[in-house]
């Protein structure tokens, strides 16, 4: 009986010792996705594309602008001079403003190895909406973002009509009452 336990106690202590490990890895896996995350809210609150595209990994896409396909890392710099002089020419900030975005209500949870973000986003006169990052091994996968255009925004927030309602309309499907 002794022989049995022996061995029973150190695949316990084997197996406990493993699944520590393991979780140690994931752990210091993540602490790189939160950090990117960091510089990435960072680098979108400043405008900054070139430290944003510096957290990209290779198949990252951006997508959930109105009308407007997704942008993947090779076109991100493009689109990115293209998006601030838009901003600019509805009177938002200046393209070379440091001053961009306002984030607000941010969420972070772990998935395993992944890290996501979530929170609202608001660049002055042009728009807002909510935001959702996921982040692995230190790089930023994806973007997403829904939006409501500036002025809608106010017309809508001040309706008597839509007082109670959804204000984003992208979402509608997926918020329940």
């Amino acid at each position: 009986l002794p022989l049995i336990v022996l061995p029973i106690k150190f695949l316990l202590v084997v197996l406990k010792h493993s699944n520590t490990t393991e979780q140690n890895i994931t752990k210091m896996s993540n602490d790189k996705s939160f950090d990117a995350l960091d510089a990435d809210s960072d680098a979108w609150t400043k405008g900054d594309s070139a430290k944003i595209y510096n957290l990209l990994e290779d198949s990252y896409t951006f997508s959930g602008l109105p009308n407007m396909a997704p942008v993947d890392k090779t076109s991100f710099k493009m689109f990115w001079v293209t998006f601030r002089s838009k901003i600019e020419d509805v009177g938002g900030p200046p393209a070379v403003s440091s001053n961009f975005m306002v984030l607000k209500n941010s969420i972070l949870r772990e998935l395993g190895d992944y890290v996501v973000e979530s929170g609202n986003w608001e660049v002055r006169n042009f728009g807002r909406g909510v935001y959702m990052t996921a982040a692995k091994n230190g790089k930023i996968l994806w973007k997403e973002i829904t939006m409501n255009p500036w002025e809608e925004e106010k017309e809508t927030s001040n309706s008597d009509e839509n007082k109670g309602k959804d204000c984003i309309r992208s979402l509608h499907t997926f918020v329940k009452k």
